[in-house]
């Protein structure tokens, strides 16, 4: 758990600074189309985060579900893992 307390700000911080850079980058446009670009980029990020992480050992949203591989059976087979 307390893996997930020292990473868990460092990602936030993480995502809200790389969300102020895709902002910056398309200056000019619609505010939706800007908010639109931003929520994508951090959408796969999150996405490319738990894909490679996956869920944090011990924390009490792991159902236990998962083989030794950390992957569900549900998992798509289009996402890495």
């Amino acid at each position: 758990m307390a893996e997930l307390t020292l990473l868990l700000p460092v990602l936030v911080v993480g995502f809200a600074v790389c969300g102020v850079v895709v902002a910056m980058l398309t200056p000019g446009r619609r505010p939706l189309l800007r908010m639109v670009q931003v929520v994508v980029v951090l959408g796969v990020l999150v996405i490319g985060f738990f894909a490679v992480r996956g869920t944090v050992d011990g924390y009490p949203g792991d159902s236990g579900l998962c083989g030794p591989d950390n992957v569900p059976p549900w998992w798509p087979w289009w996402l890495p893992a």
